[in-house]
């Protein structure tokens, strides 16, 4: 027995270093699964923690069935996002929520229906912030308008943030209407996050108050659950039941209902409609396709990314380019850690002939940039010599940035670039390592390769570089009005006359009177740039008066619907810096100000 357990070890021992020997990786992850670094969270504020059934066997889905429902979960350790997390900002402003309710019930419908689209990244966070507060649940009047934030945090895909109030304001709403759609809401949040025991227990007690949801939601999932006890008579009767009971069948329950409960399960044969007709089931879909270790569409990253994201890149059996896809969207917004991207990326099957053959391999993946990103990091990875990893590198960031993907680039390689030093060997190279060192906060690592750097003739290159390092050392107005001071705007071939129109209205707000004499070539007379209408322009003006935080914030941001800063006319731009300077005494200013320069391109 010794003898067989000896052998054993062996044998593990020489499968591991033919693999390490065949593929050297830079930066492990001390054995952790991609699951494992997907589930884990060591900042709540960045990252998801998620139920996971990717590591479940793939015959007997009633033993998976009885496992979800017997484990114990707690709102600890699923997919909730900490109450900061997408919202945590540099600057806190101080909301005051007791405003919110001072708007009467028909203009603050209006507000929040005409903020859908709001193309500023500051100012969506500051709308979140603003309605999902806790303090909203203290004011009178909460039962008629907290229908309307409830209701816009969900179609905004913050269904954590909708459930959390919902939890709190169970007993204070006693509207039917309003009460039936917070159920709704509450269900498909633990059906996100794969609650499994919890939506039964819920479904079961939504069935004996009577509730009634949209397109049999309920009923479905009483079906769901049937199953998943392994109830299937009653599941096949309720399920006949509903069929006939639809005007329009649901063949995507359907499928998923019979593949459930088919004794013989091809999952290759299976087949999931990509045009989804009923949204409002898509939580149930995900949780059936999970439970059955079925691949996950990319009709669920476009349909709520926020929500979605998570159990689409973990569904291994999910096509990896779509699971790479949903990672990629959901490191930008917040709620997955570079490490946990970069496990995924380390887990494409690529083999030693296509890591060996680069050129070959990226042409058949050209039109594949999910892949293409992946295959770089891996690329870079096993690369011996300093200066070949380098030139991988180089390539990599090169394609992040066509793709619009660079920051995700920067960062997973953050690792590989500290291995590099400033020396005039490398200072060819300088200008993107010190970009990345930014883009990655390491702003120490930057500085010693820009000390290398100074003494160069094209040392000015680094202006951009310079200005975001002492803006992260004392994070002051200053730092921009020195920047913006010896810029040279009249050789940016980028801006037009147009966009030279606007910078001149930020240049006379931050009161840089020297370069606001810009010269313009009026090629253009008439102005395509639309101004909000006389009604909200007057409204926002006398808000901006009375200084009342949340009207103003509000008309601000109506008046900027689906508009970029470059979309505004430059009189609007006006309007609107004035409207933040009294907005929150100003503080998010700042942040705005270099969110306008990042979208002119003045920085990066």
């Amino acid at each position: 027995m010794k003898f067989f357990k000896f052998c054993i070890f062996c044998l593990l021992i020489l499968a591991f270093s033919v693999k390490a020997n065949e593929v050297k990786i830079i930066d492990l992850h001390k054995n952790k699964s991609l699951d494992q670094l997907v589930l884990e969270t060591k900042d709540l504020s960045n990252s998801v923690i998620v139920s996971s059934d990717s590591e479940l066997p793939e015959s007997q889905i009633e033993k998976n069935a009885d496992n979800n429902l017997n484990n114990e979960t707690s709102e600890n350790n699923i997919s909730v996002t900490s109450e900061n997390e997408i919202l945590k900002s540099d600057q806190v402003t101080e909301v005051k929520s007791q405003e919110l309710f001072d708007i009467s019930y028909e203009k603050l419908n209006l507000y929040l229906e005409n903020t859908s689209l709001i193309k500023s990244n500051i100012l969506k966070k500051e709308l979140v912030k603003i309605i999902a507060n806790p303090d909203v649940l203290d004011q009178k009047e909460i039962e008629t308008k907290i229908y309307l934030i409830v209701k816009k945090l969900y179609e905004s895909g913050e269904i954590g943030k909708a459930y959390k109030l919902i939890k709190e304001i169970k007993n204070k709403n006693s509207n039917k209407e309003h009460q039936d759609y917070f159920t709704l809401i509450e269900l498909n949040y633990l059906l996100s996050t794969f609650q499994l025991s919890e939506v039964c227990d819920l479904k079961s007690s939504l069935i004996e108050k009577n509730i009634l949801l949209p397109l049999f939601l309920l009923e479905k999932t009483d079906v769901f659950c049937l199953t998943l006890e392994n109830k299937l008579s009653e599941a096949k009767l309720l399920n006949s039941l509903i069929v006939e009971s639809e005007n329009q069948i649901d063949d995507n329950f359907q499928k998923l209902f019979n593949f459930m409960v088919s004794e013989e399960k091809e999952i290759n044969k299976f087949e999931f409609k990509s045009s989804v007709e009923f949204k409002e089931l898509i939580f149930l879909y995900s949780a059936m396709l999970r439970i059955n270790e079925l691949p996950l569409d990319e009709k669920f990253i476009e349909i709520d990314p926020l929500n979605l994201s998570i159990p689409v890149i973990l569904s291994s059996s999910t096509d990896m380019r779509i699971r790479i896809k949903a990672a990629n969207k959901a490191f930008y917004d917040n709620v997955l850690s570079i490490d946990s991207l970069s496990a995924l990326y380390q887990s494409v099957d690529f083999s030693s002939k296509e890591l060996a053959n680069p050129i070959d391999t990226l042409l058949s993946l050209q039109n594949n940039a999910e892949l293409t990103m992946a295959f770089y990091y891996q690329l870079a990875n096993i690369q011996i010599f300093p200066d070949e990893r380098l030139s991988v590198i180089l390539d990599y960031w090169d394609f992040s940035k066509k793709a619009g993907l660079q920051k995700i680039a920067y960062s997973i390689t953050q690792n590989i670039i500290k291995t590099f030093s400033p020396t005039s060997e490398n200072i060819i190279n300088a200008e993107e390592i010190i970009l990345a060192h930014i883009s990655n906060k390491n702003f120490d690592e930057a500085s010693k390769w820009i000390q290398i750097f100074e003494g160069l003739d094209n040392a000015d290159k680094l202006n951009d570089a310079k200005f975001l390092i002492d803006l992260n050392e004392n994070n002051e107005m200053d730092t921009i009005l020195s920047y913006l001071s010896s810029y040279d705007f009249k050789n940016n071939t980028k801006l037009d006359q147009a966009s030279l129109e606007s910078i001149e209205i930020i240049l006379n707000f931050l009161n840089i009177y020297e370069l606001i004499n810009i010269d313009h070539s009026y090629n253009k007379i008439i102005d395509e740039r639309l101004m909000p209408t006389y009604s909200v322009v007057k409204d926002l003006k006398k808000q901006i008066e009375l200084q009342k935080d949340t009207s103003v914030f509000f008309l601000a941001l109506i008046s900027m619907n689906n508009k970029t800063w470059r979309d505004l006319h430059p009189e609007h731009l006006k309007l609107i810096l004035e409207a933040f300077t009294v907005y929150a005494e100003g503080t998010l200013i700042k942040n705005i100000v270099l969110e306008i320069l990042k979208d002119f391109e003045i920085i990066e």
